[in-house]
């Protein structure tokens, strides 16, 4: 054996008549044994964070939404105001001139 040889690190390898339920406990334990970080709190804590993720990205459509509301019908109102305006000074253009020219 080379020194080569030496430092490969061998992995156990299941027979290949061995079924995959015989073979997922096995790994479980080795992976526990080999220092993996338990994941679950993880999983959940995200899980959590992405359930309020959610809820304030519903309440920021709803306020957008309502925004939309009332851009528009101050959109309206202004129209409406700015029409009434126009007429009122379309009607009254002779007086309007009179007094300027006074």
């Amino acid at each position: 054996m080379t020194s080569h040889e030496a430092r490969i690190p061998v992995s156990p390898v299941a027979p290949l008549g061995e079924s995959r339920a015989n073979q997922k406990p096995n790994f479980k334990n080795s992976a526990k044994t080999t220092g993996e970080v338990h994941m679950e709190p993880r999983v959940t804590e995200l899980e959590t964070h992405l359930k309020y993720i959610r809820r304030d990205m519903d309440e920021v459509r709803s306020d957008v939404r309502t925004i939309k509301h009332r851009l528009a019908y101050s959109a309206g109102a202004t129209a409406v105001v700015l029409g009434l305006l126009g007429w009122v000074a379309n009607s009254r253009f002779d007086q309007l001139v009179t007094l300027v020219s006074s």
